[in-house]
This record gives structure tokens, C-alpha cells and sequence, in this order.
């Protein structure tokens, strides 16, 4: 176990054995080293597919290894509770209706929103408040069940790919911070696709392994797949979309669903050795002579006092 176990609350190291496989996105099997250890500095090893630059964990956990992860470890490992704390309800709401704000003008009223990965219930809460319809899915059932008794929105407590939704077709999904989380991300986008109505609309954001981060930041287990823009442009492509330019940012994009998949989705072909050679560059002594953790550690510190206010006056 760790010594980070001991002073760190809800640190909790998890172990697995895992399979190698090939990239999720282009099926090729090379493959380059990036890192052997994660944020925590424990043993975990990240390669990036050197034909399409899809970052993935290595070996990549099972799916019943990622399901007993997601269902008894994950919240407890990275938020050290089992229901979300006010602050976590802040930041939700406060971002769902940051989200809303835009895609609510996508989709018609009283249309039909899925939300997978729904936490407590944040982004649900926001958008029937608006008058859409709504449901969710999320692994956590602490989580899961908080935003069923506090919003009164259906979750279910269920991995997606194993969820029947009987026919039901949605008018926008929406996924924030999950498809990192999946063992298979194409074969989920693959889904998403089959759920929307014809021309609906698909939100999703991952975190982009192209930041500024400590060469060991963007690494975690629950992390098995990073992305960037460049290959969740080419996933989507590839699994039928259309991408939004006016409505993304990062890693952060809006997609449109299209009647086929693209086969030209091989948009960036020097993706991979660009970001390989970022990786290689890269070094804790030059983070840290940079002004990045400097800037990035004060709007945290001012994030944390505008929580703390809010969370006094409510």
C-alpha cells in the first residue's frame, strides 16, 4: 500500500490485473511508453498509440474490473464520501447551468435529455427545471439514489452498455467527464449515436491530455483513456457525428448526429508524434520554473473561497 494512503483522506489504491489490447480508436497495436507512475506517484503504466495519438492505461482493466471499481471504490478513492458535499453540488450546478445556457437552444421544448455519468443530479435538476424530460445514468448508487430523493429524477445504477432504454430516443445526451472513464469509449460513442433522434445533439467533454500539467498531472487509474481534441474529433467522426465548431472549446465539444459515420475520420494524422514529442518535452523542473502550477493553484485557492462564502451565506 502507498505511504500517500496514510496522509492522503480517501486515498485508496486499487488493484488489478487487466489485459493488453489495441487502441480503442484505430485498432493498432503500437504503441509508445508516456508514464509508469500516476498522480500519486504509484505504479501505473500510460502508452499513447503512436498512429493516432489515443492515450489509454496499460493493461487496460477488465470491464468487471472497472465495474467493481465505479460501483464500490471510485466516489470513496477520488472524493472520499459516497454522496456529493455541498461543494460538489456547487460546482455542478454551477457548471450545469453554464452548459444549459446553450444547449437548451439546440433541442425543442420538452424535449427528451439523457445524461450519462449524472453524479447527484446537478445537470438534471437544471434542465427539468427548464422543462425538458429527463433521465440519467450513474454507477454510484450513493450518488444515484441523492439525486432521485433530492431532484426527483430517474438514474439509473447501471454500466450504459448494459442499459435497455426500450426504443426511447433523446433530442441531446450529455456526458461530462465520463468517456475517460470507459474501458471501451468508441463502442459507447457507437451507442450514444443509436440513442438520438435524427440531427440530435451530443455534448461531451473529457479532460485534455494536451494542458499543461506535471509530466504524472493528467495520470490517475480511473483515467483509462485521454484524449484530446484531435482524437475525440476523429472518434466522433468515426462513430457517425458531425462537430459543432461554434459551440467547443478544448475537449469540450458539441456533436451532431449524422446519418453515417465519416471514412475519412483520419483527420490529424501527425497527431500522435506531435503530442509524444509535447510528452517527451516536458519535465517537473520546467513546470515548475513555469508560471503554470502558480496560476492554475491560485484560481483554485479562489474557487475555494467563493465555495466557502457561498456555502456560509446558504
Amino acid at each position: 500500500m502507498s505511504f500517500l494512503s496514510k496522509i492522503v483522506p480517501g486515498y485508496r489504491p486499487f488493484h488489478y490485473v487487466g489485459e493488453k489490447i489495441a487502441c480503442n480508436l484505430c485498432c493498432s497495436r503500437e504503441k509508445s511508453v508516456l508514464s509508469t507512475r500516476d498522480r500519486w506517484l504509484n505504479p501505473l503504466t500510460n502508452v499513447i498509440c503512436t498512429h493516432c495519438g489515443l492515450i489509454r492505461v496499460d493493461p487496460m482493466p477488465t470491464d468487471a474490473e472497472l465495474e467493481r471499481y465505479y460501483t464500490d471504490h471510485y466516489r470513496l478513492h477520488y472524493q472520499s464520501t459516497l454522496e456529493p458535499t455541498p461543494k460538489s453540488i456547487s460546482r455542478g450546478t454551477k457548471g450545469a447551468r453554464s452548459r444549459l445556457a446553450y444547449l437548451s437552444t439546440m433541442i425543442k421544448p420538452g424535449g427528451r435529455v439523457l445524461d450519462i455519468g449524472a453524479g447527484g443530479g446537478e445537470f438534471l435538476a437544471e434542465a427539468k427545471r427548464l422543462g425538458f424530460e429527463v433521465e440519467g445514468v450513474e454507477p454510484s448508487v450513493g450518488f444515484a439514489r441523492y439525486a432521485e430523493r433530492t431532484y426527483g429524477v430517474q438514474v439509473r445504477v447501471a454500466p450504459l452498455m448494459k442499459i435497455d432504454f426500450g426504443g426511447r430516443k433523446f433530442d441531446l445526451i450529455h456526458s461530462f467527464h465520463v468517456f475517460e472513464h470507459l474501458r471501451d469509449p468508441m463502442a459507447s460513442m457507437k451507442l450514444v449515436h443509436s440513442l438520438l433522434v435524427p440531427g440530435g445533439f451530443f455534448y461531451i467533454a473529457v479532460p485534455d491530455m494536451a494542458e499543461k500539467r506535471t509530466p504524472t498531472g493528467m495520470f490517475h487509474f480511473a483515467h483509462v483513456h485521454g484524449f484530446t481534441f484531435e482524437t475525440l474529433r476523429m472518434m466522433a467522426a468515426k462513430a457517425g457525428f458531425e462537430w459543432m465548431p461554434n459551440t467547443s472549446r478544448g475537449a469540450a465539444i458539441v456533436l451532431k448526429r449524422a446519418e453515417a459515420p465519416d471514412p475519412n475520420w483520419f483527420l490529424f494524422p501527425d497527431h500522435a508524434r506531435k503530442l509524444e514529442q509535447k510528452f517527451r518535452a516536458s519535465s517537473l523542473t520546467k513546470h515548475l520554473l513555469s508560471g503554470d502550477p502558480y496560476r492554475r493553484a491560485w484560481l483554485r485557492l479562489k474557487r475555494k473561497i467563493a465555495e466557502r462564502k457561498l456555502t456560509k451565506t446558504g
